[in-house]
């Protein structure tokens, strides 16, 4: 037997860090595709919120998959991300986000 390098020690240490960091990704992907069914993201699950759409089901996977790829590409442009805060503020009693105008959702407690 003889002892790890301090390279290779190094090199472990870097790879579980990696590793650690790749399963959260990994883990809240999983955990995101089992609740978006239920119209909901781990954070809606977590505060007890779900997506319905305007006719007054529950949205499902496709539904909730658009309205989040919406929400992603909206976020990614600094303005659609303000443009998403306006209209969220906006005076209308369902307070809809750019994602749920185009997914055609209410976010409902």
């Amino acid at each position: 037997m003889e002892t790890a390098s301090p390279i290779r020690r190094l090199f472990a240490n870097i790879l579980d860090g990696i590793l650690f960091f790749l399963t959260l990704i990994i883990g809240y992907i999983i955990w995101w595709l089992i609740v978006l069914g239920r119209g909901q993201t781990p954070g809606k699950q977590l505060l007890g919120i779900y997506a319905i759409k305007r006719d007054g089901d529950r949205a499902g996977w496709g539904t909730m998959f658009v309205r989040e790829v919406v929400k992603i590409v909206a976020h990614s442009f600094v303005i659609g991300f303000f443009a998403d805060a306006v209209l969220l503020l906006m005076d209308d009693e369902e307070h809809r986000s750019l994602s749920d105008r185009v997914a055609g959702t209410i976010i409902m407690r």
